[in-house]
């Protein structure tokens, strides 16, 4: 009996399983924001990121864009800032230049 009581929970945790996943693959696309954005202008900022740089700065933008010790755009899957965002126009440097320290300027709430 309790061979089968296992192996119908199993089999139950399976089924929820398939079913989790199936309904994950089901999500709508996010919207990208930029497609009509023309080249070269700079990319607007996505609607989840509504007042943060008001509550936390450039530095809150550097957290997930910026080339530092704590941050890797790549980890976070975020755009990397561009070189030129940089003092001396290098990531090497790690800071940012001071004439883009006000990212909402450029890159204005989508």
């Amino acid at each position: 009996m309790r061979k089968r009581i296992v192996a119908a929970a199993l089999a139950l945790t399976m089924a929820l399983g398939v079913g989790a996943i199936a309904g994950c693959s089901e999500q709508p696309q996010k919207e990208d924001v930029n497609a009509e954005v023309p080249p070269g202008a700079p990319p607007l900022m996505p609607p989840g990121h509504e007042g943060r740089f008001e509550q936390l700065g450039a530095n809150g933008c550097y957290g997930c864009h910026g080339a530092n010790d704590q941050a890797n755009p790549m980890l976070t899957g975020s755009t990397a800032l561009p070189e030129d965002h940089y003092q001396g126009k290098s990531s090497d440097s790690r800071e940012l230049d001071p004439t883009h320290d006000q990212c909402i300027t450029c890159h204005s709430q989508a």
